[in-house]
């Protein structure tokens, strides 16, 4: 369906008015007429109830009516995303991080405001394990992870790379060794991140 009949249709039922309608567009009444025809037509129903005195829509015509509105600001949402994407210079950037990640990100950030200074940044503070799920679904622009999160759906790439390290006291039998193997660490008891952590 093109898009074009349902914006004539939407004129005529908001002007109440197949003259009206054609002084806003711009066209004939007669080319109206053939353009809401046309999508009845296509529709298999029909709009308008022709026998009234003035201009009645039918319980279909009602219904295409608010669609047909939705289509309406679904354009002009469009008209607005492409304008701002045509435009760098302004607009808004989502970036999804855990805790720990948002701390790398301040002088990043700092350096991005300088150099777009319309453009408003949010940190949306959320679990690593939920960002994935939030970039596909459109919530957040960007994500800063501490893993891969092989989907094909998404591109990661490695902005940079941190080194883990265990922590113990200086008396601890361990502590004076350079290496430790997985297994010694075996029987340890740690103080770590919460289960859903990738870092755990």
């Amino acid at each position: 369906m093109e898009l074009h009949p349902l914006r004539v249709f939407l004129t005529v039922a908001t002007e109440k008015s197949f003259s009206r309608a054609a002084e806003k567009l711009l066209r004939t009444q007669p080319a109206i007429s053939l353009s809401i025809q046309r999508l009845e037509s296509e529709l298999s129903e029909k709009l308008i109830d022709r026998s009234a005195k003035d201009l009645l829509l039918t319980d279909a015509g009602r219904i295409v009516l608010e669609y047909a509105r939705r289509f309406e600001n679904l354009q002009g949402d469009l008209d607005n995303a492409l304008a701002e994407l045509r435009d760098k210079s302004s607009g808004r950037l989502t970036i999804g991080a855990n805790e720990s990640c948002t701390l790398y990100l301040l002088d990043h950030i700092e350096r991005y405001r300088r150099r777009y200074p319309k453009i408003k940044v949010q940190i949306r503070r959320s679990l690593s394990s939920k960002i994935p799920g939030e970039l596909i679904d459109g919530d957040l622009e960007l994500g800063i992870l501490t893993y891969d999160p092989e989907d094909e759906r998404l591109v990661s790439t490695v902005i940079y790379t941190d080194h883990l390290a265990f922590i113990v006291s200086p008396v601890h039998r361990l502590a004076a060794r350079a290496r430790v193997s997985i297994t010694e660490l075996g029987n340890e008891t740690f103080i770590a991140h919460n289960v859903v952590s990738p870092y755990r």
